[in-house]
């Protein structure tokens, strides 16, 4: 069951005279409860008498808008003047790519790794061909053999 507020807690809430733990709690159940909701929105339009009454609307309107708009014109212009960092630019990541490339070359660690790949190849290589030689030699033995056996076989016939 949901505990309800007093007209007295809700006036307290409008005049900002509750801590800060107490208006969480009194907001959260706003969205829950339509008597608290009624008895708020009460407090509301009674301390609504006690504000000053605007004597010229449209000119507090333009007021506003005018402050409204030089706010954003500000914040425009802070945004243009805040440039990017250095480091996270394109171009420094182009530049520390080709530095990175020319002190790679310098050192040789590229023509290494063409060497060491190069050797692995010739040794794939002369394997492969010494392995497709001992075939080569296994199916001639194995044909003489075949032809020698055939040979027997018409003999003992």
């Amino acid at each position: 069951m949901t505990t309800h507020y007093t007209y007295d807690q809700w006036l307290k809430y409008v005049n900002d005279k509750l801590d800060e733990d107490m208006r969480i709690l009194l907001e959260d159940h706003l969205y829950s409860c339509d008597e608290c909701l009624d008895l708020y929105v009460g407090a509301v339009a009674e301390q609504e008498t006690v504000l000053p009454a605007i004597s010229n609307e449209t000119t507090f309107t333009d007021q506003i808008m005018m402050k409204i708009a030089y706010a954003e014109e500000e914040k425009e212009v802070k945004q243009q003047k805040k440039k990017r960092l250095f480091y996270q630019s394109s171009l420094f990541h182009y530049m520390l790519a080709a530095a990175a490339t020319i002190f790679l070359m310098s050192t040789g660690v590229f023509q290494t790794v063409i060497q060491h790949t190069q050797t692995i190849q010739r040794t794939e290589v002369s394997a492969n061909k010494e392995s497709e030689m001992n075939r080569f030699v296994d199916k001639t033995f194995s044909w003489i053999d075949t032809l020698e056996n055939n040979k027997k076989e018409e003999k003992k016939k």
